[in-house]
């Protein structure tokens, strides 16, 4: 079994000169150390965390890592920044079949399309939850009963989780 932990970014300031350099608001880091509080207690661990190249995204990515445990480590992938789904399913494919479980930080519309497209037809119950749409901070836990992450593929998807930071 394989498992992807679909993290968007938690909320960023509004305006900055520069997209990609946007930071964290202070209700993002709240959301941030909430999502790593409860972490701990969620069922198994990343120990890879593959985040977006953007400030907001890789603020995320650190900010939630206590809760992950000293074995996980975060890796900048750049193209995650301006990725589309198929594109983060690509990169996930080539993850080392030692992690049996990987969190991907990056942004919408990709992470909550994604998350959609990853899903199979058989999993109303995941579907309908994620329809409601993917806030910031939010994590989706989807699950692939494949041995191999080059074995993902959209439609083969089960939602383990849909975790929805409270933190304002």
């Amino acid at each position: 079994m394989r498992t992807l932990w679909i993290l968007r970014h938690a909320k960023a300031v509004p305006h900055s000169p520069r997209d990609h350099g946007r930071r964290l608001a202070a209700r993002g880091r709240r959301q941030c150390e909430e999502l790593s509080a409860r972490l701990p207690d969620m069922k198994g661990t990343p120990t890879l965390v593959l985040s977006s190249s953007a400030t907001r995204a890789l603020e995320t990515a650190e900010g939630v890592l206590p809760g992950l445990g000293p074995g996980a480590e975060v890796v900048v992938e750049p193209g995650l920044y301006q990725a589309d789904p198929d594109d983060v399913i690509e990169l996930v494919r080539q993850v080392d079949d030692t992690r049996a479980e990987v969190m991907v930080v990056g942004h919408n519309p990709t992470l909550y399309e994604l998350v959609l497209f990853l899903l199979g037809s058989d999993d109303a119950r995941g579907r309908k939850k994620v329809e409601r749409g993917l806030g910031t901070a939010a994590l989706a836990v989807v699950s692939f009963e494949v041995d191999h992450w080059a074995q993902v593929a959209p439609g083969d998807g089960h939602l383990e989780e849909l975790v929805v930071p409270k933190a304002r």
